[in-house]
Protein backbone atom coordinates (compact mmCIF):
# COMPACT_ATOMS: atom_id res chain seq x y z
CA UNK A 1 0.00 0.00 0.00
CA UNK A 2 2.76 2.50 1.01
CA UNK A 3 4.84 1.88 -2.32
CA UNK A 4 1.18 2.32 -4.31
CA UNK A 5 0.40 5.73 -2.36
CA UNK A 6 4.44 6.82 -3.29
CA UNK A 7 4.06 5.55 -6.53
CA UNK A 8 1.33 7.92 -7.47
CA UNK A 9 1.91 10.91 -5.54
CA UNK A 10 5.20 10.54 -7.78
CA UNK A 11 3.03 10.45 -11.28
CA UNK A 12 0.87 13.24 -10.15
CA UNK A 13 4.25 15.33 -9.24
CA UNK A 14 5.65 14.25 -12.65
CA UNK A 15 2.20 15.59 -14.20
CA UNK A 16 2.11 18.44 -12.53
CA UNK A 17 5.64 19.50 -14.00
CA UNK A 18 5.30 18.48 -17.75
CA UNK A 19 1.54 20.41 -17.59
CA UNK A 20 3.97 23.71 -15.93
CA UNK A 21 6.71 22.75 -18.85
CA UNK A 22 4.22 22.28 -21.85
CA UNK A 23 2.59 25.60 -21.12
CA UNK A 24 5.66 27.19 -21.04
CA UNK A 25 7.58 25.53 -24.27
CA UNK A 26 3.87 26.11 -26.13
CA UNK A 27 4.36 30.07 -25.25
CA UNK A 28 8.15 30.13 -26.59
CA UNK A 29 7.13 28.04 -29.34
CA UNK A 30 3.88 30.90 -30.46
CA UNK A 31 6.16 33.73 -29.52
CA UNK A 32 9.29 32.32 -31.68
CA UNK A 33 6.56 31.22 -34.57
CA UNK A 34 5.04 34.87 -34.50
CA UNK A 35 8.39 36.31 -34.02
CA UNK A 36 9.35 34.88 -37.28
CA UNK A 37 6.08 36.04 -39.14
CA UNK A 38 7.21 39.54 -37.98
CA UNK A 39 10.81 39.10 -39.26
CA UNK A 40 9.17 37.78 -42.83
CA UNK A 41 7.05 40.60 -43.22
CA UNK A 42 10.10 43.15 -42.05
CA UNK A 43 12.31 41.87 -44.81
CA UNK A 44 9.65 41.85 -47.42
CA UNK A 45 8.46 45.67 -46.36
CA UNK A 46 10.70 47.83 -48.42
CA UNK A 47 12.99 50.12 -46.52
CA UNK A 48 11.78 53.52 -47.90
CA UNK A 49 8.18 51.87 -46.09
CA UNK A 50 8.96 51.23 -42.74
CA UNK A 51 8.39 54.89 -41.77
CA UNK A 52 5.11 54.37 -43.31
CA UNK A 53 2.15 55.78 -41.39
CA UNK A 54 -1.61 54.87 -42.53
CA UNK A 55 -2.79 58.22 -41.05
CA UNK A 56 -1.07 61.04 -38.78
CA UNK A 57 -0.86 60.47 -35.53
CA UNK A 58 -1.05 56.33 -36.16
CA UNK A 59 2.20 54.65 -34.97
CA UNK A 60 4.65 53.64 -38.30
CA UNK A 61 6.03 50.34 -39.73
CA UNK A 62 8.70 50.52 -38.05
CA UNK A 63 6.96 51.78 -34.64
CA UNK A 64 5.23 48.83 -34.52
CA UNK A 65 8.65 46.60 -33.87
CA UNK A 66 9.76 49.49 -31.60
CA UNK A 67 7.04 48.90 -29.43
CA UNK A 68 6.74 45.18 -30.03
CA UNK A 69 10.71 45.29 -28.30
CA UNK A 70 9.35 47.49 -25.64
CA UNK A 71 6.39 45.23 -24.63
CA UNK A 72 9.17 42.45 -24.51
CA UNK A 73 10.86 43.70 -22.51
CA UNK A 74 8.33 45.01 -20.54
CA UNK A 75 6.54 42.05 -19.65
CA UNK A 76 10.21 40.19 -19.37
CA UNK A 77 10.56 42.64 -16.34
CA UNK A 78 7.31 42.07 -15.15
CA UNK A 79 7.61 38.19 -15.01
CA UNK A 80 11.19 38.62 -12.97
CA UNK A 81 13.76 39.08 -15.75
CA UNK A 82 16.21 42.48 -15.27
CA UNK A 83 16.97 44.72 -18.26
CA UNK A 84 20.76 44.87 -18.98
CA UNK A 85 22.03 47.80 -17.38
CA UNK A 86 21.86 51.50 -19.20
CA UNK A 87 18.80 50.08 -21.24
CA UNK A 88 15.99 51.58 -21.41
CA UNK A 89 13.06 49.68 -23.29
CA UNK A 90 10.58 52.41 -23.54
CA UNK A 91 12.72 54.80 -25.63
CA UNK A 92 13.72 52.34 -28.30
CA UNK A 93 10.31 52.95 -30.59
CA UNK A 94 11.50 56.54 -30.94
CA UNK A 95 15.62 55.73 -30.93
CA UNK A 96 15.33 52.81 -33.63
CA UNK A 97 14.67 53.31 -37.09
CA UNK A 98 16.34 51.39 -39.27
CA UNK A 99 15.58 47.79 -40.35
CA UNK A 100 18.62 46.06 -39.54
CA UNK A 101 18.72 47.88 -36.10
CA UNK A 102 14.94 47.18 -35.15
CA UNK A 103 15.69 43.46 -36.12
CA UNK A 104 18.58 42.71 -33.70
CA UNK A 105 16.95 44.18 -31.59
CA UNK A 106 13.74 42.47 -31.93
CA UNK A 107 15.73 39.39 -32.00
CA UNK A 108 16.98 40.25 -28.29
CA UNK A 109 13.90 41.30 -27.12
CA UNK A 110 12.59 38.13 -27.88
CA UNK A 111 15.37 35.76 -26.47
CA UNK A 112 15.31 37.82 -23.21
CA UNK A 113 11.11 37.07 -22.74
CA UNK A 114 11.60 34.05 -23.83
CA UNK A 115 14.20 33.46 -21.07
CA UNK A 116 11.82 34.57 -18.55
CA UNK A 117 9.18 32.41 -19.42
CA UNK A 118 11.57 29.47 -19.38
CA UNK A 119 12.74 30.98 -15.92
CA UNK A 120 9.16 30.77 -14.19
CA UNK A 121 8.55 27.72 -11.72
CA UNK A 122 5.39 26.41 -11.44
CA UNK A 123 5.17 28.16 -7.69
CA UNK A 124 5.36 31.83 -9.77
CA UNK A 125 2.57 30.78 -12.37
CA UNK A 126 -0.02 32.12 -9.44
CA UNK A 127 1.78 35.57 -8.17
CA UNK A 128 0.33 38.79 -9.06
CA UNK A 129 1.47 40.90 -11.14
CA UNK A 130 0.49 44.63 -11.31
CA UNK A 131 -0.32 45.81 -14.47
CA UNK A 132 -0.90 49.56 -15.95
CA UNK A 133 -4.34 48.58 -16.58
CA UNK A 134 -7.16 47.83 -14.83
CA UNK A 135 -7.73 43.53 -13.49
CA UNK A 136 -6.28 41.33 -11.76
CA UNK A 137 -3.10 39.19 -13.20
CA UNK A 138 -0.91 36.49 -12.79
CA UNK A 139 2.29 35.77 -13.96
CA UNK A 140 0.48 32.75 -16.21
CA UNK A 141 -1.92 35.46 -17.66
CA UNK A 142 0.79 37.32 -18.53
CA UNK A 143 2.32 34.80 -20.30
CA UNK A 144 -0.67 34.72 -22.15
CA UNK A 145 -0.85 38.56 -22.57
CA UNK A 146 2.37 38.16 -24.13
CA UNK A 147 1.39 35.58 -27.04
CA UNK A 148 -1.27 37.52 -27.94
CA UNK A 149 0.18 40.81 -27.88
CA UNK A 150 2.71 39.97 -30.58
CA UNK A 151 0.16 38.09 -32.65
CA UNK A 152 -2.06 41.45 -32.45
CA UNK A 153 0.41 43.67 -33.77
CA UNK A 154 1.78 40.62 -36.26
CA UNK A 155 -1.76 41.21 -37.47
CA UNK A 156 -1.47 45.36 -37.90
CA UNK A 157 1.87 44.98 -39.83
CA UNK A 158 0.25 42.07 -42.10
CA UNK A 159 -2.21 44.96 -42.75
CA UNK A 160 0.36 47.95 -43.05
CA UNK A 161 2.40 45.72 -45.92
CA UNK A 162 -0.68 44.85 -47.48
CA UNK A 163 -2.01 48.38 -47.73
CA UNK A 164 1.28 49.03 -49.47
CA UNK A 165 1.41 46.45 -51.85
CA UNK A 166 3.48 43.85 -49.99
CA UNK A 167 2.10 40.18 -49.43
CA UNK A 168 3.30 38.65 -46.70
CA UNK A 169 5.87 35.79 -47.87
CA UNK A 170 4.05 32.84 -46.00
CA UNK A 171 0.95 34.25 -48.05
CA UNK A 172 2.39 34.10 -51.44
CA UNK A 173 1.40 31.46 -54.16
CA UNK A 174 3.96 29.20 -56.35
CA UNK A 175 5.78 31.84 -58.18
CA UNK A 176 4.61 34.90 -57.12
CA UNK A 177 6.92 37.50 -55.66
Amino acid sequence: MKKTIVTLALVLVGSALIAQDQFKNEAINNMSYTKGRIAQLAEAMPDDKFAWSPAEGVRSFSGIIGHAIAANYFFGMKLGATVPEGFNPMTIEKELTSKADLMEALNKSHEFVTAAIKSLKEEDMSVKVEMPFPGDFTKMSLVNIVMNHSSEHMGQMIAYARMNGVTPPWSMQPGEE
